[in-house]
Parts: structure tokens; C-alpha cells; sequence
């Protein structure tokens, strides 16, 4: 558990890219037929090795506890050390769509392999075809690491194969870009952005579907309440359409996404409006008090909602984020919470995972000593609501929210690692009330 966690971490904190890197020079081919008419690994082949590399990996930390900051700098060394050498040798520009998408969890960890597929695919952009307009979308999972989505975010919504290209499973996370670009950038492709309506048909690809709450908060961002509303009412028939007719996994990802669609954030109702309300059963600090039973006690108090659960690697290697933030602030002008839900069991870190499918109090006591093993200093609480709470329209965590002192909603969708947007806004709101 522990080597996934930090193998997660080093997800969380990539490797830079180095500026303006150029690929690295190609062996010289054999100078034989067969050598050069060679096909490049299928993606099949390419999974295969990306899951060696993860289990070597994980194997490799499987042991280390506690690391210090030191040693996760070194693991994220060495993991990217291992990654280029998975890359070495593969001729990105011979790789179609998925033999990118297969490769592409090692090309995340691989400085050499960043810099390389972004020439590939920036130069594939370019094709006014749904194939360009995918190599566009995975060019810009690379830009995410930056985090300045405005420049992904206007090629894609200036792409001629739009429309067509999000309508695609790969091309579906164009909208995980788009609703991370910058205000500037979405109004200057409002049509776009309209246009995009036409992707939430009866026969759109689940993928397509499920990015519909990020999409209705695109809408809202930048069209009119009217409008949004008439969109907003049109992707929800689709989705009732559909779910009609759905089976197993994809009506139980409908019905999510249903409640999602009636949720503040798809209504556009979540930023700059009260926080929705949440039913806390249950709220601890690791000292074995509960301090309150209801946000609206907090009034007064920045809070800082960090969405998350004991079985989610990115979410615990950002513990040391919140770990200082909760020192570098008063406890009387900010409160952090972690918040979580009934799971049906703790993934411990530092002992086995403990099952508790029905038990509430068993599953609190558990996540008390998992409180007391990782040294949480924040807030934990319990809500009736899941996790991946639908006025918030989460669909990953760890997710961070941000209440200014009167409970209202200034920032969402943040992650743990952006600590220094996260400070600024916290920052920003203590200043209003004199500190």
C-alpha cells in the first residue's frame, strides 16, 4: 500500500520538463529491409510494459516507510530514471492514438518521453481531422502539469474536428481542459462552447457523457443563465435517454452523473453561492474531540474542504501540504476539514486494511488510528453525502473547496499540491476581515 502511495505521489509531482528540450536522436537503423519496415510495440504490448514498470516500481518502495522529503525527491528521480528507459528505443512518431494512450503513464513520468511526445503531438494538432484533434487533447495532458490551461484550451476550442473530436472516447477529456481554462480564454469561444451542446447525443460514448458536468459549468461560466438553463435541460434529457435503456457499470455511472447534472455546481449554483448543505455523522481531531456538528457553527472561519479517503494514494501523499498549511494558520481564522464517507473499510498505511462493510462505529475507530498513524493535525469528518459529492461535482479526489468566513463558496475543484493558490486565496480572505 505504501509503494503505491508514493509511486501516486510522484504522479502528483512530476518532473519538469526541460525548456524547449528537442527529442533524443534516433539509433541508426540496420540497414536491412526487415529492420526498417519493423512495427512499432502494439498497444497491447505497450500496457504490458507500462504494468511492469508500475509493479517493479511498487516492489522497489514496497518496504520504505515514513520518507522524508529527501527521499521522495530521490524516488522521483529514480522513477524517472526507469521511465525514460522505458521509453528509450520507441519511436513516438510511429505510435497512433492508443499505442499513445497505452504509453502514456510512463510518458508522465519521463522527462525525455514529455518532451518528445509534445513535438509529436503538437505537430499531429495541426491535421484539421478528429486524429488531430486527439493528438491536441493528449498534447495538452502534458500542459496539465503546469497548470495554465488557456493555451491547451484555446486550440482545442478552435479546432475544426471539435465537435467531432469530443464525441470520441479519447477526445472526451477535451473537457477536463476546457473548464480549467482561464475566464479570458472561454468567453473569447463562447460559440464554441455552445456549439458543444451538439456532443450529449443518445449514442455518445459514455466517456462523452460522463463530462457532462464539467461541461455544464463551462455554460455557466460564460453563457447566460437563460441559455445554460435551456443547454442544462437538454443534456439531461439525453442522459434520462439513455440511462433508460443501461445496464451494470454504465447505469450505475448514469445514475451517478443524474445526480451530478441536479447538483449545484451543473447548475451553476456552487461558486460564489452558500456552500450545499452537508450532514456531518461524524467529526474528530486526532486528540479525540469533535469541535462542532454543522458547517454553519464555522461562520467566521476561512474553511478549507479537502475531499478524500483512506484508499487514495494522491489524496495521502498530499498530507504534507495540509500538514503545514494547518500550522502556518490560527486555529480561531482557519479550519480545515478532511472530508470523507462511509467506504466499508480503511486502507491503513502502516498496518493491514481493515474491513468494516456495515459497521460505522468499527469504520470511525479504524480511521481514528489511521488519524493517529499519519498524523492528521486537521478536522475529519464523516458525511451522509458520498465522497464524490455531487453539488461539487466531484468525479476524482482529492478535491479542494475553499468558504470564505460567511460559508460561501470562492473556490473549487482545487487540488492539495496547488498550495500556493490555495494559500493566496486563504490569504486574501483573512486580509477582508482585518486578519
Amino acid at each position: 500500500m505504501l509503494a503505491i502511495t508514493i509511486l501516486s505521489a510522484a504522479l502528483v509531482l512530476p518532473a519538469p520538463l526541460a525548456p524547449q528540450a528537442t527529442p533524443p536522436a534516433a539509433p541508426p537503423a540496420p540497414e536491412t529491409a526487415a529492420a526498417k519496415k519493423e512495427a512499432p510495440p502494439s498497444a497491447e504490448e505497450l500496457e504490458k510494459r507500462v504494468g511492469a514498470f508500475f509493479e517493479a516500481m511498487s516492489a522497489k518502495y514496497a518496504n520504505l516507510e515514513n520518507p522524508s522529503d529527501e527521499d521522495m525527491k530521490r524516488i522521483q528521480a529514480e522513477v524517472a530514471e526507469q521511465a525514460d528507459k522505458v521509453v528509450e528505443g520507441i519511436d513516438l512518431a510511429t505510435l497512433d492514438a492508443s499505442q499513445f494512450s497505452a504509453l502514456g503513464p510512463v510518458l508522465a513520468l519521463s522527462p525525455k518521453g514529455q518532451a518528445a511526445a509534445q513535438q509529436v503531438l503538437l505537430a499531429r494538432a495541426a491535421q484539421p481531422t478528429v486524429d488531430g484533434f486527439i493528438a491536441a487533447v493528449q498534447a495538452a495532458g502534458y500542459a496539465m502539469q503546469s497548470g495554465d490551461m488557456s493555451r491547451p484550451a484555446e486550440t482545442l476550442l478552435s479546432h475544426p474536428a471539435l465537435l467531432e473530436g469530443v464525441r470520441t472516447r479519447d477526445g472526451s477529456i477535451a473537457f477536463e481542459v476546457i473548464v480549467n481554462a482561464g475566464s479570458e480564454v472561454l468567453a473569447k469561444h463562447k460559440d464554441a462552447i455552445e456549439r458543444l451542446a451538439g456532443a450529449f447525443v443518445a449514442d455518445a460514448p459514455v466517456a462523452t457523457l460522463a463530462a457532462a458536468e464539467e461541461y455544464m459549468r463551462t455554460v455557466y461560466a460564460v453563457l447566460p443563465r437563460e441559455k445554460g438553463d435551456a443547454i442544462r435541460s437538454r443534456v439531461v434529457s439525453t442522459v434520462d435517454a439513455r440511462l433508460a435503456s443501461a445496464e451494470g457499470r454504465e447505469k450505475q455511472m448514469l445514475e451517478r452523473l443524474r445526480r451530478t447534472l441536479d447538483g449545484a455546481a451543473a447548475r451553476g449554483e456552487l461558486v460564489g453561492f452558500p456552500c450545499p448543505a452537508m450532514q456531518f455523522d461524524w467529526v474528530a481531531r486526532v486528540d479525540g474531540t469533535s469541535p462542532w456538528k454543522s458547517l454553519n457553527e464555522l461562520q467566521g472561519k476561512v474553511v478549507v474542504l479537502d475531499f478524500w479517503a483512506t484508499w487514495c494514494g494522491p489524496c495521502i501523499g498530499s498530507f504534507p501540504e495540509l500538514a503545514e498549511m494547518r500550522a502556518a494558520y490560527p486555529a480561531d481564522k482557519l479550519e480545515i476539514i478532511g472530508v470523507t464517507s462511509i467506504q466499508g473499510m480503511v486502507a491503513h498505511q502502516k498496518r493491514d486494511p481493515v474491513e468494516c462493510q456495515g459497521d460505522p462505529a468499527k469504520e470511525q475507530a479504524e480511521l481514528m488510528t489511521f488519524m493517529k498513524d499519519m498524523g492528521v493535525t486537521w478536522t475529519v469528518g464523516i458525511t451522509k453525502e458520498d465522497v464524490f459529492n455531487p453539488d461539487f461535482g466531484i468525479r476524482g479526489i482529492p478535491y479542494v473547496a475553499i468558504l470564505d468566513q460567511q460559508g460561501k463558496v470562492v473556490k473549487a475543484g482545487l487540488h492539495p499540491a496547488a498550495k500556493d493558490e490555495i494559500r493566496k486565496t486563504i490569504d486574501e480572505l483573512l486580509a477582508k476581515k482585518g486578519g
